[in-house]
């Protein structure tokens, strides 16, 4: 099972051969499936992200204990051949024996000590220490059994297990610096990666002592970034790219006409909402402002007319799939600019205010058109914004530079997916005090929120989540715009069962 270095070395050369250091990213290179997901991954270190975007692609390269399949809620053994919940604070990984990370080291129990531990290294930065922060300690109990024990009940963490906690060598990674493995990672997932030219492409070759032999996926594969949305398009209709996300809904005709791609349209779990710097003094801490901001917000008219109808308006933050969703919630600050002005008026602010308003460019579907759309409606309301679309990553650095010393106040403009139906995975991130995506943060809400985490009473967490909502709701911790639909374009060499999660595996992509 193991690759030795000469097999390694042979496979990388091969690969190397197709892609020259100056190959163009558009390049058709064939026996190579090509994909775009829009932007570009920050790193490729499996513990020091937690976008949909890298959590995807960092499956390529790294296993997961567990594993979502398409319309699955609950996650299946993965790198783990069987999970046992042994009690309310204690869970069996039992491993596949004799399974190899690509530099030889063993997927075993101390690796998944180390890997689960890893984020909660003094001095390394990275988001998923919260994720697995239930974690109170890792035992080895033999070569091939890991056991986890929990400081309380957690029973969102073994679904958890299929985004988070990627399997890493330990011996590799314990001795290699972390801006080192952030490039040239090494796992034991269903694919290698061979080489990275940023912002040119990744190309990746398939892990042939993969344990999962049922894996029937393409064997060359690499991902493009093209932000701009007509130009992913017109490599789709060249026979560039094989496989895109994001389709615009104004390209459909075109691409059906072309005879040369097709569409996949899916109902999608990611919903968008606007957020605001709720710790930074500006006029956005008051809730009469929130709610002025909520009412000049005309979110038919995003679904309708800017997105082609392709999404639903959202009026919640949980999506369909995810416990304490409430199917009968609504959404109580309708469209009024007039109350809007006068809302503002009353806070004070009888001339409007200006403030940044940041949003990333090339991420979303249509977010250019969204985000421009919605500038508008917070300008005719007085809310005078200073609009900044940035790339990816300039958009986190912004974002999380939101409590350092002398940041400036902000509105965002940010989608959430959430595919796990973990909604400690919505609702911790976006709304929690401590969230990677959250710039509110409300005692009362936290503390709601860990009762539920806690709670093994199914119908009882349901019902905290469904008040941690509410209490969003009435508190405008943000506003609540679209959900959408995922459209995927796909190129006449490749099938491909579109997920409602928005994930692209590779493993899942097949020729035709």
């Amino acid at each position: 099972m193991k690759i030795v270095g000469y097999t390694a070395a042979i496979l990388t050369a091969s690969l190397i051969s197709l892609f020259p250091p100056r190959a163009f990213a558009l390049e058709v290179v064939p026996g190579v499936v090509s994909i775009s997901l829009g932007s570009e991954v920050v790193t490729m270190d499996p513990h020091a992200a937690s976008s949909a975007l890298t959590t995807t692609m960092h499956r390529y390269v790294f296993d997961t204990l567990t594993h979502r399949p398409k319309g699955v809620t609950k996650a299946i053994p993965w790198a783990a051949k069987k999970v046992v919940q042994v009690n309310p604070t204690t869970i069996d990984f039992f491993m596949r024996e004799g399974v190899k990370f690509t530099n030889g080291e063993d997927v075993d129990a101390e690796s998944v000590k180390f890997s689960l531990l890893r984020p909660r290294i003094p001095g390394y930065k990275n988001v998923q220490k919260k994720r697995l922060r239930s974690i109170k300690r890792v035992e080895v109990v033999s070569k091939w059994v890991a056991r986890v024990i929990l400081k309380k009940p957690d029973p969102g963490m073994v679904n958890r297990m299929a985004d988070w906690g990627n399997l890493v060598p330990p011996k590799h990674y314990a001795n290699t610096k972390p801006e080192d493995v952030a490039i040239k990672p090494i796992g034991g997932g269903p694919y290698i990666m061979v080489r990275w030219d940023k912002g040119s492409q990744m190309v990746f070759k398939a892990n042939p002592n993969h344990w999962n032999t049922k894996i029937k996926a393409i064997k060359n594969a690499r991902v493009v970034p093209i932000k701009e949305s007509g130009t992913k398009v017109a490599a789709l209709l060249k026979g560039e790219v094989d496989l895109i996300n994001q389709l615009p809904s104004q390209h459909l005709a075109k691409v059906k006409k072309s005879k040369k791609a097709r569409s996949k349209i899916v109902q999608g779990t990611r919903i968008f909402h606007l957020g605001f710097s709720h710790a930074i003094d500006s006029p956005l801490q008051k809730l009469s402002v929130r709610r002025a901001i909520s009412h000049a917000i005309d979110r038919s008219v995003i679904v309708k007319s800017v997105v082609d109808g392709h999404g639903n308006v959202a009026n919640q933050a949980l999506h369909e799939w995810t416990e304490g969703h409430d199917p009968n919630a609504k959404w109580p600050y309708n469209y009024d600019l007039g109350k809007a002005k006068k809302m503002l008026a009353e806070a004070g602010y009888p001339n409007g205010f200006e403030i940044d308003f940041i949003a990333p460019a090339g991420r979303y579907t249509k977010d250019k058109e969204v985000t421009q759309a919605l500038a508008g409606m917070l300008n005719a309301a007085g809310v005078k914004v200073n609009f900044k679309p940035l790339a990816w990553k300039r958009f986190v650095q912004v974002f999380r530079a939101r409590g350092k010393a002398g940041a400036k106040p902000f509105i965002y403009y940010i989608g959430y997916g959430n595919g796990s139906g973990d909604s400690d995975g919505t609702l911790g991130s976006i709304t929690s005090c401590k969230g990677s995506w959250s710039g509110y943060c409300n005692p009362k809400v936290d503390e709601k929120l860990q009762s539920a985490l806690t709670n093994l009473d199914l119908k009882a967490r349901g019902a905290a989540f469904r008040d941690v909502v509410k209490m969003m709701t009435k508190d405008v911790s943000h506003v609540m715009i679209w959900q959408t639909e995922f459209i995927y374009g796909l190129g006449s060499k490749v099938e491909w069962d579109a997920r409602n999660d928005g994930r692209i595996y590779l493993w899942d992509i097949s020729r035709r």
